[in-house]
Parts: structure tokens; sequence; C-alpha cells
């Protein structure tokens, strides 16, 4: 009964929606944009932008590989739902190419550190005893 304890409060801790918070709040810190993209039929669909088309047959059994039954497109299954979420997130509006990279007009979050006491070298007066 622990074990399951232990593995509920693990599936809570990183929760959808916790997740998307997170992200949403990094991207506003970091001047990115998020866009929500629906995950359906994306392991499906061909990433050739000329064929476009979703058949569950261009992934056979549980291999890693997609190819399409229509065109003959293949790539790797995790790349070419990679490729179709992210033509779905240019699809969604504006001319972001790419919604993780980091804007140059954001300024960084924080200060720049100060080095701390003991980092600092220590300064020896003639006779060798430490003064600062």
């Amino acid at each position: 009964m622990r074990a399951k304890a232990a593995l509920n409060h693990s599936v809570l801790d990183n929760c959808p929606g916790g997740r998307r918070r997170q992200v949403d709040y990094k991207c506003r810190t970091y001047g990115s944009e998020l866009r929500l993209v629906s995950a359906f039929h994306t392991s499906n669909t061909c990433g050739n932008p000329d064929c476009g088309k979703v058949d569950p047959r261009s992934r056979p059994g549980c291999g890693r590989l997609f190819v399409c039954v229509h065109c003959g497109f293949e790539d790797h299954a995790d790349h070419n739902a990679a490729v179709e979420i992210h033509a779905r997130a240019r699809r969604t509006g504006g001319s972001v190419t790419n919604s993780t990279r980091r804007r140059s007009s954001a300024s960084s979050p924080g200060q720049p550190r100060r080095r701390m006491r003991e980092a600092q070298p220590a300064v020896y007066s003639v006779e060798g005893n430490r003064s600062r």
C-alpha cells in the first residue's frame, strides 16, 4: 500500500496541469511563446508537407519506424510526430518558427551573482598575517 501511495504522489507531482503552468511561467520569464497543440493523431500523420495524410497503417506493429502508406515517406516515429506537432504550432498563427527559442528583447531573469566571501582571494600583509 505504501508503494502505491508513493506512485500516486509522484504522478500528481508531474501532472500535465502543473507541467503546463511551469512551462508557461518559464516562457513568460524568457520571452518565449507557449502554443498549445493537440497531439491527437500526430503519430499517425505523415510528416511530409506534400502528403499530410492520417493513416494508422503507417505505423506497423510497435516499431519505431513510420512509413506512410500513401507517399512512402520514411522517418523515425517520434521525430515524425515532433515534426507534425511543430507544423501544427506554426499553423496556429504568428511568425514564430521555434516556440522555444529565446527572444533577444527579453532580459535575463535575476541579477549577476556576487562572489561569496569565502570565494574571494585572501589578502595578506607583509608580516604574513591575514588581513582584509
